[in-house]
């Protein structure tokens, strides 16, 4: 019976193999493999099975095989199709198993195409599988192909049809301009056995209420070859914008599907350097936001809409090509220096994770212990830049040609959130992320992972992947291990380094925090559209809820609401009626002293809740929004059963939650005590110790 199994650990079928065997192949509509192994004779007294291995796995598929002759075989394809998962990619070798009394003999199989072979090397035997929506805009289809690699092996992917089509059908930019507001677009497409539809424009969303899609003009349309050339405009003046990331993406059809799949505009490297340092051509939005083009991580041309920033200039190219000059003219002098760069979020902090593993390093001469000369980056105009003072010599100045060139010559980042926060990642001209993802990585986090699922970014070989990943409790490490594809000994169970200072400083004061997280569906939007969003008509509510100004009043406290680092710009918006609720903007408070003086914490989604936990202090979880929180985000905890406080849906509901926590005397309730046991073993405050321990040992 068809069947799956694991081999032991690093074991490849290609190394066991004796040969190869050429093989002719079709395909029945039922999904029957047939191959015609001419150069192969079975023994009547022996078995013969066909075998296929995922490749970079020890995962293998054993096949009922069918003979009918001694060289003619069939095996059934619908134990490979029903391999298939929703965004995973999944390549397969196929090998040749006969077993005799005397021995067991494997043949890898090669393809032996005929000339009616199906276009670009690749058979779809497999069609029709469908996952959930991926977006607001089309379910994908994912499908199952024959196809021979490079060594001419037979193979099988499964995978997305666009993820296919986008490996086989050529599909590169000629020329952008985006003048009088009308985006012009030139390409070359081999479309094959494929029509073109049309050319669409669409926001990169995270809900499907968010879907936004926009068609181009097909202007036209031009023979060369078997290559179209194709223009198409798009009128930006009516589009309804929406930040951040719009993409193109070329519809193409089969007869019978419309359309049969969707794949993007490749840049190739001239097309890339001129639209990086010599295009600086944009669409101006509304409230200084812009509208430009940028290439992706797969180098396909892609669109961010957002506010301009100061690093958006081709100031920045002259700059950073001044710094690599001098880097190179004397790098015999900086490789000997072994720098390590801390930072935080956007480098303009100074408290969190990133600061206090600073500052131990330079209190307790880590460097010396490391072998390395450690520098603070941070920005001139930072609110915490007084808390650096006396590390002076240490410090960085954020986008000088002097940090630049510490940058190129660091052989070490350490950083509370990724590395490219060492750097104006979002500036539009900046060639650095190159050399930026290339330097080694300590992941201290901003917070415990277990919230707010992030592995699409943080996972292993991810844009924001690392090389040691700090975690706080073995529950954490396990997620990390599982869903992030970390090996164990990449994850430190080390506890964060603001642990170290974090002391209950509750006694005697009558605080509550209130620290929401932010919500990647709100990033960077416009004021209006903040402020007609769930998120903050919600919070709003509360801060101006009759009720809970009564209750602050009958029990004489005072409340600090401080909103996520990258939700500061809109503090301004929120209000609040009542005196003791204070609006606490970035670097007027820091936020560990906050963490340490309130008698509990009133959040959301937010990692800050472990901080409150390891202290030994109540919370409440306000989750108001959790179906479109999950639809988004996702969590690695069950939200309903699995957190460490009460959780509330609407604001009478958590009026209520805090006013019987209040007459408790903010003790938190005994099944909450438990699994504060249960998950933090270390709390003797030598967190940013071991992580030096840990680099020192495993880097």
């Amino acid at each position: 019976m068809n069947h799956t199994a694991s081999s032991a650990a690093g074991y490849s079928l290609s190394l066991k193999a004796a040969g190869t065997l050429a093989a002719k192949t079709s395909v029945s509509p039922d999904h029957m493999l047939s191959f015609t192994v001419s150069a192969f004779s079975a023994d009547p007294a022996g078995t013969v099975r066909f075998i296929a291995q995922e490749k970079g796995t020890e995962t293998l598929l054993y096949f009922d095989t069918e003979q009918s002759s001694s060289h003619q075989f069939t095996i059934n394809l619908s134990l490979l199709e029903a391999q298939a998962e929703y965004k995973q990619k999944k390549d397969y070798r196929f090998f040749l198993e006969q077993t005799t009394k005397e021995k067991s003999q494997l043949f890898a199989l090669i393809e032996e195409f005929s000339a009616d072979s199906p276009e670009y090397g690749h058979h779809i035997f497999a069609e029709d599988i469908w996952f959930p929506e991926e977006d607001g805009t089309c379910s994908p289809e994912y499908i199952g192909a024959l196809y021979t690699d490079k060594n001419h092996e037979l193979c099988a992917v499964l995978c997305s049809r666009n993820a296919l089509a986008e490996s086989t059908l050529p599909c590169s930019l000629r020329s952008l301009n985006m003048r009088g507001g009308i985006l012009t677009l030139k390409f070359d497409l081999d479309p094959g056995i494929y029509s073109y539809e049309k050319t669409v424009f669409s926001f990169r969303n995270k809900l499907a209420e968010d879907a936004a899609l926009y068609d181009f003009a097909t202007a036209k349309v031009t023979k060369k070859g078997a290559l179209l050339r194709i223009t198409a405009t798009l009128d930006l003046r009516g589009i309804e914008w929406k930040s951040l990331y719009w993409d193109v993406r070329i519809l193409l059809a089969l007869p019978g599907k419309s359309p049969a799949c969707q794949i993007p505009i490749t840049m190739s490297t001239k097309c890339r350097m001129f639209h990086k340092f010599l295009y600086n051509g944009s669409f101006p939005g509304e409230e200084g936001f812009f509208l430009y083009p940028y290439y992706t991580g797969k180098q396909t041309l892609a669109f961010v809409y957002r506010q301009k920033g100061k690093y958006d200039g081709m100031d920045i190219v002259l700059k950073e090509f001044l710094a690599v000059f001098i880097y190179r003219l004397t790098r015999p002098y900086w490789k000997k220096r072994h720098i390590c760069l801390v930072c935080e979020k956007f480098s303009e902090m100074a408290q969190d994770n990133g600061y206090y593993f600073f500052k131990h390093c330079m209190d307790e001469d880590e460097e010396t212990y490391l072998g390395k000369q450690i520098y603070y980056i941070i920005t001139k105009d930072s609110p915490d830049r007084g808390k650096l003072e006396p590390y002076q010599d240490h410090l960085l100045d954020f986008m000088t040609i002097r940090h630049m060139c510490y940058l190129l010559a660091a052989d070490l980042i350490v950083s509370s959130d990724s590395r490219y926060h060492t750097y104006a990642m979002q500036s539009r001209h900046s060639i650095f992320n190159r050399y930026i993802k290339k330097i080694p990585f300590v992941f201290l986090q901003h917070g415990v992972i277990a919230l707010k699922q992030v592995d699409f970014f943080y996972g292993k070989g991810k844009r924001g992947g690392c090389d040691l990943f700090v975690v706080s409790t073995e529950a954490e490490k396990k997620i990390i291990v599982e869903n992030f594809n970390y090996p164990p000994e990449e994850v430190i169970n080390t506890g964060l380094p603001r642990w170290d200072v974090l002391h209950d400083k509750s006694k005697n004061q009558r605080e509550i925090l209130i620290m929401p997280t932010w919500r990647n569906w709100l990033d960077s939007v416009p004021d209006e559209d903040f402020e007609q969003s769930d998120y903050f008509r919600n919070y709003m509510e509360l801060l101006n809820s009759r009720r809970f100004a009564e209750i602050l009043e009958k029990y004489d406290l005072q409340v600090n609401f401080y909103l996520h680092a990258k939700f500061q710009d809109y503090v301004e918006n929120f209000r609040a009626g009542e005196s003791r609720i204070h609006l606490i903007s970035f670097g007027e408070v820091a936020v560990n002293e906050m963490l340490m003086r309130c008698r509990m914490l009133i959040t959301d989604y937010s990692s800050v809740s472990w901080d409150v936990l390891y202290q030994d202090k109540p919370i409440l979880f306000y989750q108001f929004d959790l179906d479109k929180y999950e639809e988004a985000q996702g969590s690695y905890l069950d939200m309903r059963t699995e957190l460490f406080g009460d959780r509330a849906e609407h604001c009478e509901e958590l009026l209520d939650m805090l006013e019987e926590q209040i007459q408790n005397d903010f003790r938190m309730k005994p099944r909450y005590e438990e699994m504060r046991r249960m998950y933090f073993k270390n709390t003797n405050h030598t967190h940013s110790r071991q992580i030096c321990e840990c680099i020192k040992n495993l880097l």
